[in-house]
C-alpha cells in the first residue's frame, strides 16, 4: 500500500505543483542523498512533506508529523501509508526521537523534520524548536536543509525549492547540554535563513 500511495502522490505533485529544485552545490547524484540523512525543512503547509518526498523519490524518507493528524479522515490514511512518524503534541515525549534514530541508524533510511513546528508565513521564518538539533546530535546523521518558497498551493505558482549540501553539527565539548543544543538550533535557523536568501537571489 505504501508504494502505491507514494507513487500516486509523486505523480500528483509533479503534475499539479511542478516543483523546480535548485542546489547550493551541484549534487554528486541527481536527487539522491549520499547517506541516510536528517532533512531539515521550513514549514509552509501540509504539502511540504509530499513535495520533498517526491524530490528525493529514490530515497526512503520518513516525515515527522503531528500525531493528531493521524486520526483525521483522509489525511490520516495518507500519513499512515507514507512512512510518517507521529509526534504527540498534547503529551510530549521522546519516543519520536528513538524511532527516528532507529530509522536512520538501523533501517538506513532518512528522516525529515520541520523545526518551526507550525506553518510559517511566506518568507517569514518562525523560531526553531530544539528537536531538530537534538535529533541530529543523537543520530550523528548528515544534515540536508531544504527551503521551500511556499506556501505550496495546488494549481498555484510553480513550487521552488533550494537544497543545501550535507553537513554535520559541531562536535559538543561538554556533552549534549542545553547550551550546546540552543547554539546548534540558532545555527540551523541561520542556515535556513541563508538558504532562503540564496533562493530569492536566484529567482
Amino acid at each position: 500500500m505504501t508504494a502505491i500511495v507514494e507513487g500516486l502522490t509523486s505523480f500528483l505533485v509533479k503534475t499539479l505543483l511542478r516543483p523546480k529544485v535548485y542546489y547550493v552545490e551541484p549534487p554528486k547524484r541527481r536527487r539522491r542523498l549520499d547517506a541516510p540523512s536528517l532533512l531539515i525543512i521550513n514549514h509552509t503547509g501540509h504539502l511540504d512533506g509530499p513535495v520533498v518526498t517526491t524530490m528525493f523519490r529514490k530515497d526512503k524518507i520518513h516525515n515527522l508529523a503531528a500525531k493528531d493528524r493521524f486520526e483525521q479522515k483522509g489525511f490520516g490514511f495518507f500519513l499512515r501509508n507514507t512512512r510518517c512518524i507521529p509526534i504527540d503534541r498534547q503529551n510530549p515525549d521522546i519516543s519520536w526521537i528513538h524511532e527516528s534514530v532507529r530509522v536512520i541508524n538501523e533501517d538506513k533510511e532518512s528522516v525529515a523534520i520541520f523545526p518551526e513546528g507550525r506553518h510559517g508565513e511566506h518568507r517569514k521564518q518562525l523560531p526553531f524548536h530544539p528537536g531538530a538539533a537534538m535529533l541530529a546530535a543523537i543520530s550523528k546523521a548528515p544534515i540536508v536543509m531544504v527551503y521551500i518558497d511556499g506556501p505550496v498551493k495546488v494549481l498555484g505558482p510553480r513550487v521552488r525549492l533550494i537544497v543545501s549540501p550535507p553537513f554535520h553539527l559541531d562536535t559538543p565539548t561538554n556533552g549534549l547540554n542545553s547550551d550546546y543544543i540552543n547554539a546548534q538550533t540558532e545555527m540551523l535557523q541561520q542556515k535556513m535563513k541563508d538558504l532562503m536568501d540564496e533562493l530569492v537571489r536566484r529567482l
